[in-house]
């Protein structure tokens, strides 16, 4: 089979594990996965920070496939999209807990992260717990 890009970004069965995925987080903001959200994203209406996190969220998923199938061609190391995935969506909102409190600025990083803990939400003791 030639590749190509529906089969590197939708078709390709090592993709199937962030498929899932996906389609679960997505559940949580009431939206069903398909590859037209996939390709074109959330479109610009409703809720400014549910969109923004389902976007954030697709955008991770295409880095992750081309970051994955850049290394399997590169070195012949087929890797997990799923957690590669999860462990970037991690990195990225530890990230910002970590740079809003060193700012002192939690209050911020809640309002800009919250919503109703579909993603993360900080414990009463100022930890931060993710949900995946």
């Amino acid at each position: 089979m030639r590749d190509n890009l529906a089969h590197a970004y939708l078709e390709c069965a090592r993709l199937q594990p962030l498929f899932w995925l996906l389609q679960n987080l997505l559940l949580r903001f009431w939206l069903h996965f398909s590859p037209h959200l996939f390709i074109f994203a959330h479109p610009v209406r409703g809720p400014t920070k549910s969109r923004d996190h389902v976007n954030l969220l697709l955008a991770l998923a295409k880095v992750t496939i081309f970051n994955t199938r850049r290394r399997m061609l590169n070195e012949g190391v087929l890797c997990d999209c799923g957690a590669y995935f999860c462990s970037s969506l991690v990195s990225r909102i530890q990230a910002e807990f970590l740079w809003a409190a060193s700012a002192c600025s939690l209050d911020t990083f809640e309002e800009q992260w919250t919503l109703s803990g579909v993603l993360r939400s900080v414990s009463p003791s100022g930890f931060l717990v993710l949900h995946l």
